[in-house]
């Protein structure tokens, strides 16, 4: 009888230990699947930028500057990216865009805004934000990318940028080619609701 008891004893420990085994396992697999989703998302959102920039130059070609280009127009004409039409990028935040004579730093005697566009794209998380940043497809030659704000308060340019980053917190200057690791994780401080604008000229 004893002998009984013990081995329904062991049969029940295994039961527990096999079920704890295949929670540990479900939950690692879950984890893994929410980790390629972000990358997948962080890569759509990267590629998106991307289209939107190259709709924007292409509706405007015809035009002597970007003071004209207005969402409202494009979502008319259907200029813009069937995944972005309703004005929301990959993780579900709000797209903006327009000349950059709209973005509220910008310098009004400069009659070189006219000639630049912005693209922001809001509610951005910490981890596809710093991804964002440091990503090579914004910047270097043939991407017309002249400058960067994060959150309103850290902005990055080049050396021959010619919009003005004066009123941010925080600005640097690109010497090298992109964003580090270290002044990304800098500007990307809020964990879900990151913002970024692009400055294309």
């Amino acid at each position: 009888m004893m002998a009984k008891n013990n081995e329904q004893g062991s049969t029940m420990i295994e039961t527990i230990m096999y079920i704890c085994i295949l929670i540990a396992l479900g939950t690692t697999l879950a984890q893994g699947v929410v980790r390629v989703f972000n990358r997948y998302q962080t890569g759509r959102l990267a590629q998106q930028i991307i289209d939107l920039k190259k709709a924007i130059i292409h509706f405007t070609a015809a035009d002597e500057d970007y003071t004209k280009l207005a969402e409202e127009e494009m979502i008319k004409h259907k200029a813009i990216p069937f995944d972005m039409q309703n004005m929301l990028h990959a993780m579900n935040g709000k797209i903006e865009f327009g000349p950059s004579t709209e973005v509220a730093i910008h310098d009004p005697d400069n009659t070189n805004y006219k000639y630049m566009f912005y693209i922001t794209f809001k509610d951005i998380d910490k981890e596809a934000c710093i991804e964002l940043l440091t990503q090579g497809q914004f910047y270097g030659d043939g991407s017309e990318m002249d400058s960067l704000i994060i959150n309103h308060n850290y902005g990055w340019k080049y050396p021959f940028s010619l919009f003005s980053l004066t009123g941010l917190g925080y600005i640097t200057t690109l010497t090298e080619q992109r964003l580090d690791m270290k002044d990304a994780i800098k500007g990307c401080v809020k964990t879900k609701d990151n913002e970024i604008t692009w400055i294309f000229s």
